[in-house]
């Protein structure tokens, strides 16, 4: 004999696998896209980016400057971090790490600013300075900063950026999405070790559920 359970007449198979209810009342097996609201937490993440890859010159870098992949501001592309697993997840971010093989920010102590956007910075001509140019930068999309000093490594520099306004920034990923977008801003003056040094950032925090 079936029993109705939620509108539904499910046979014995049906009836002992775990559901949740959508946004249209309707039941459907809980998986990691539709968790059970009473077994689900937010839950830590760590967000790894390729690698960005300096213009070929190690001309010194004076404060306020752009640290980027390209010396001509429309051709700079941003960091980019996949930071949730589901679109459009709520997100509290409270750390970027910078890794460079680069020895010269951390001979310097150089301090950099990660800013942090839900839209990519660089449509609709938003930058408007490349590397080594006057950081210049369009609103669309910001949700915040983050600052750090570099130290040495054997193999390079390191740097761990906390949000200069507050302890973390609350956000959502890109619209209907799940990236985030970071372009780096020097606060102090350094001079590259190197052609071509790579910057490697990862974004971390916490996510929750849309």
């Amino acid at each position: 004999m079936d029993y109705p359970v939620l509108n539904k007449s499910p046979d014995v198979a049906q009836a002992v696998v775990p559901h949740t209810i959508d946004a249209n009342g309707n039941a459907v097996p809980v998986g990691s896209a539709t968790p059970s609201p009473v077994a689900y937490f937010p839950k830590p993440f760590v967000a790894g980016a390729a690698a960005m890859t300096r213009p070929a010159n190690i001309t010194a870098y004076s404060a306020g400057d752009a640290v980027s992949n390209n010396a001509t501001a429309g051709s700079v592309t941003p960091i980019s971090f996949t930071a949730a697993d589901v679109n459009d997840a709520p997100l509290l971010l409270t750390h970027v790490e910078l890794l460079t093989n680069d020895t010269g920010p951390a001979t310097a102590g150089a301090t950099f600013e990660v800013w942090l956007f839900n839209s990519d910075p660089t449509a609709n001509s938003g930058v408007g300075g490349g590397d080594n140019a006057a950081f210049s930068q369009k609103q669309a999309g910001f949700i915040g900063r983050m600052s750090g000093t570099f130290i040495a490594a054997s193999d390079g520099s390191m740097a761990i950026c906390t949000p200069v306004e507050g302890t973390f920034i609350p956000t959502t990923p890109a619209s209907g999405g799940k990236t985030l977008y970071a372009l780096l801003k020097t606060l102090t003056g350094f001079t590259p070790s190197a052609n071509s040094t790579t910057f490697t950032a990862t974004l971390k925090g916490v996510q929750g559920r849309a």
